[in-house]
């Protein structure tokens, strides 16, 4: 089987959980941090769940029963946080019928996605998956690769965001394509020089209110190197 990998935007979705465990703690936590609605289905919750509902109110609805057919209805994705493989062959089922994705943890058969492991920092994803084989080494994989990410990414990321919007933007920048443009953001991706003196750059606005002067100035330098 072979996986088509995605990173959804789940930011005003809704979201089901069946269970009200451990699991769904670290589901709930998770989508909050994505920015989706959640309604979370179980006889019991977690102390932590409750905790939350309380400070996300307008985003988490608890709900204190089993699972019941049509308890997905509006959801754009499904965690079936529950120990019992009947229950989540019955949510699976319904969530297939209903074209909605869904993920049961550790038991693969009722699943029509994984969860990988990641790591979050600013705008950074990085995941790695192994299809549900083995969860223990993705995660393992996920920390070696981990060493390599640059502690202050969040920074560049955010640098190299405002460049690219630059580039796109600037009327000085009118007379290139998207291919240069494109160029342009490589050799800087590419150059720990480079990016340093992006990061340097300033970031005030001047008294004619025409922002990011230094950045403007680094791409000018940058292009005209490679043009």
């Amino acid at each position: 089987m072979t996986l088509y990998p995605i990173m959804l935007n789940m930011n005003g979705q809704q979201a089901v959980i069946i269970g009200g465990g451990d699991v769904a703690v670290r589901k709930l936590s998770d989508l909050i941090d994505a920015g989706a609605n959640i309604r979370i289905i179980s006889p019991e919750f977690h102390d932590e769940i409750i905790k939350l509902s309380e400070l996300f109110k307008n985003r988490l609805t608890l709900i204190k029963r089993g699972y019941e057919k049509n308890d997905l209805d509006g959801a754009a994705l499904v965690f079936s946080a529950t120990n019992d493989t009947d229950v989540n062959r019955k949510i699976f089922n319904e969530a297939k019928e209903k074209n909605i994705l869904i993920n049961a943890v550790d038991d693969p058969p009722n699943c029509s996605f994984y969860i990988p492991s990641f790591i979050r920092k600013g705008d950074l994803i990085f995941s790695v998956s192994t299809g549900g084989a083995s969860p223990a080494m993705a995660a393992r994989l996920r920390r070696e690769m981990e060493k390599h990410i640059p502690e202050n990414i969040e920074t560049i990321l955010e640098r190299l965001n405002k460049a690219r919007t630059l580039l796109k933007e600037d009327k000085l920048f009118s007379n290139i394509d998207s291919s240069q443009r494109g160029e342009i953001l490589k050799e800087i991706t590419y150059s720990d020089q480079l990016l340093a003196s992006l990061i340097s750059c300033k970031d005030e606005e001047d008294e004619e209110n025409k922002e990011n002067q230094e950045m403007i100035d680094f791409l000018l330098h940058v292009q005209d190197s490679l043009f």
